[in-house]
């Protein structure tokens, strides 16, 4: 095991015990759960979401960027695009993947994803279903994420200081 990985199982479990539910998974309590660890984790990644930038983008110790955009922001909820952008093979523009977009209820603590990725959307034929795919593809998307150090802060401070968001 990595070093990486040691040291950031402690910090999963703080947030996320290992969905210790009464309810059972795939249920709409289940789901509710997911969503108040979803705000959790959207809270660590983006801690003031309704003053982060337009556009802004994380760049990981790998390297790889990750894009964030506000497509909506109201007095009780931000809505954010995630995504990562790589190259088409033979260089022919770019893709996104995975291409979410995330609301954030400020007022009941909780977060959702609501455009799921195109391989999810058609796997699950209920609505409770699809809505649960796509949520624990965001939660374990999002523990990627920041375990990888992504984060999008308050806009970068004075001159000569490193900052650790993009604005683009």
């Amino acid at each position: 095991m990595s070093a990486k990985v040691s040291m950031l199982a402690p910090m999963v479990d703080l947030v996320h015990p290992r969905f210790s539910l009464s309810a059972p998974p795939r249920s709409f309590a289940a789901l509710m759960d997911l969503y108040e660890m979803n705000y959790l984790y959207m809270r660590r990644l983006v801690p003031d979401g309704r003053c982060v930038a337009a556009r802004d983008v994380s760049v990981a110790r790998d390297g790889v960027a990750l894009h964030l955009r506000v497509l909506d922001r109201s007095p009780y909820t931000t809505t954010f695009s995630l995504t990562h952008r790589f190259v088409r093979p033979g260089g022919e523009g770019e893709e996104s993947l995975p291409d979410l977009a995330v609301r954030v209820y400020h007022d009941a603590r909780s977060a959702e994803a609501f455009h799921p990725p195109g391989d999810l959307a058609g796997r699950e034929e209920s609505d409770l279903g699809r809505r649960w795919a796509a949520n624990r593809f965001l939660n374990r998307w999002l523990r990627f994420c920041l375990g990888a150090g992504h984060g999008f802060g308050p806009p970068a401070g004075p001159p000569g200081g490193t900052p650790t968001v993009i604005p683009t």
